[in-house]
């Protein structure tokens, strides 16, 4: 064989040993952010249960549940008012339904029965930090109105979301299942982590583990969601057991809760009435 037959396949030879060696680093560059890009947990913050202080408790109503689609038993508050108008209120991140205990009381006194769930992932829902996939808690939002609804046929229902609650209700909202709340309130709504309306950190409330989120990132757009259960999302919050609050953030639940870059296109797309503030 002639040398000149012989030099493209050597060049060929190389450029495909090369191109190994190139996927190989950045696969084993891919492995080492998940496997070791996370962080230590940002200490609580000395003011984080500041609002909750001056709050009474004592009449906080006993947790019942309801049936998700997946078969669970998904925790819920309910504050009963008179007439045939309801609100489901949902909590904002790291959080549970007795954050909204004086909110749900003042609305209750206006003649709504308000209804709080601990969102999958929160409080007495499910596994701390984690759901099963992203889209599972609009899931239960559309499951938990369809029970109210039966618990209160005819009902006018509101969904109103505070901070990272607010976000979900917004997704909801513009969702397919948008028409099961004939009304929608958004009080300080997280709408996504790039959104104008965010501080950097959340003023030191939440502490991404970045290298780690970016390879989840990078593996859930090419389809593999086998490493999902990795904490990426830390809050300044107490870890000790039964304070109702969640310290970390699982892959799956940060994705589902807190990061949404579409928040426009699902204003866009609400179509019940809508307040914002």
């Amino acid at each position: 064989m002639k040398a000149s037959s012989v030099t493209p396949f050597r060049t060929a030879a190389k450029l495909l040993t090369l191109a190994g060696a190139a996927a190989l680093l950045a696969a084993v560059a891919l492995a080492a952010m998940i496997a070791f890009g996370s962080s230590f947990l940002p200490p609580p913050l000395r003011d984080a249960d500041a609002p909750f202080r001056k709050v009474d408790f004592h009449d906080l109503p006993p947790l019942q549940s309801f049936r998700a689609r997946d078969g669970a038993a998904l925790a819920y508050r309910v504050y009963p008012g008179h007439g045939n108008r309801a609100v489901v209120m949902l909590h904002g991140a790291a959080g549970s339904s007795f954050m909204l205990h004086a909110l749900a009381r003042a609305v209750q006194a206006s003649g709504f029965t308000v209804y709080v769930p601990d969102l999958r992932g929160h409080g007495a829902s499910g596994v701390n930090g984690d759901i099963a996939y992203n889209g599972q808690l609009q899931d239960d939002v559309a499951d938990f109105a369809r029970f109210v609804h039966r618990a209160q046929p005819g009902a006018s229902l509101s969904l109103l979301g505070h901070s990272a609650g607010g976000g979900l209700a917004l997704r909801f909202a513009g969702g397919p299942d948008g028409a099961l709340f004939g009304r929608y309130v958004l009080l300080s709504p997280m709408l996504a982590r790039n959104a104008p309306t965010v501080r950097p950190g959340v003023g030191g409330f939440a502490k991404p583990f970045k290298a780690r989120y970016v390879g989840l990132t990078i593996l859930d757009r090419f389809g593999v969601h086998g490493f999902e259960s990795q904490p990426v999302l830390a809050f300044a919050v107490p870890a000790a057991p039964g304070n109702m609050m969640t310290p970390l953030y699982l892959y799956r639940l940060s994705e589902n809760f807190t990061q949404d870059a579409h928040y426009l296109d699902d204003l866009r797309h609400i179509a019940r009435p809508a307040e914002l503030s």
